[in-house]
């Protein structure tokens, strides 16, 4: 119950940090209306992939959906630092809590945060998506991917904080880094007509699985089986938790 305590104290805290960022939240949440209009109604309509079963605004919106879970996930690690810089780390440091409640209500924290972002543009996409039926089974998988690829990602954003001092250059880092992994996810086009060299990048990328699992979901429509998908990112996640949380410690010894 004490695990459950300490970890609800700081998912709050969490919370509570996120609702006051309201320019950030501003941003992520029209950032997805920006790239559905340009890319999904504008592009869309002169782009054309002989792979893609729907119209291009139809196999955008799952990307998208996975995009506002990336931008919002990964900088969640941020809190970290600011708490370096202000002293609130080494205040729970020395309070009775282990460094796994610690973690534990980071991770959650900027999980709920990113998810209910997601889950707004997930919103967006069902209603301007014409290929997406209300299939309530598909909505709950989608929903359960988001969740996963939320976890990996504030994961990321958490090894990331650890070894970085200030805020402005741990956003500089995630930045470059948040771009090429977009990019190259599958969020905004097929991955079947990439070069060689460019798809074993693909597959080292995580969100690609993310973004295959929620267009799946959604669509029917996925490179790999939907259990395929959720084995590699479960890994993933689990895996970039623990490093996170390591790092995190001796950061902090």
């Amino acid at each position: 119950m004490r695990l459950l305590s300490a970890t609800y104290a700081i998912w709050l805290r969490e919370i509570k940090r996120e609702i006051r960022e309201r320019g950030r939240i501003l941003g992520n949440l029209f950032t997805p209306i920006i790239w559905l209009g340009i890319f999904g109604v504008g592009l869309g309509s002169s782009m054309r992939f002989s792979d893609v079963r729907t119209d291009y605004l139809t196999f955008l919106g799952p990307g998208i959906v996975a995009q506002t879970i990336l931008f919002s996930s990964i900088f969640a690690g941020v809190s970290v630092i600011y708490d370096r810089e202000y002293g609130f780390l080494k205040e729970i440091m020395v309070a009775p809590i282990s460094r796994a409640e610690i973690i534990l209500g980071k991770v959650f924290g900027g999980a709920t945060a990113s998810m209910i972002q997601g889950t707004v543009t997930l919103i967006l996409v069902l209603f301007i998506g014409r290929g997406l039926p209300p299939n309530i089974l598909g909505i709950i998988l989608t929903l359960g991917f988001m969740l996963l690829l939320s976890l990996a990602l504030v994961g990321v954003g958490l090894v990331g904080a650890s070894r970085m001092e200030r805020a402005g250059g741990f956003q500089n880092i995630m930045r470059m880094l948040v771009m090429p992994l977009f990019f190259i996810s599958g969020a905004l086009f097929p991955l079947s007509k990439l070069p060689e060299w460019l798809r074993i990048l693909t597959i080292l990328n995580p969100i690609t699985y993310g973004v295959d699992a929620i267009r799946g979901s959604l669509l029917g429509v996925s490179i790999h089986p939907l259990w395929f998908d959720f084995l590699i990112l479960g890994s993933f996640t689990l895996s970039i938790i623990l490093l996170g949380a390591h790092l995190f410690k001796g950061s902090e010894a």
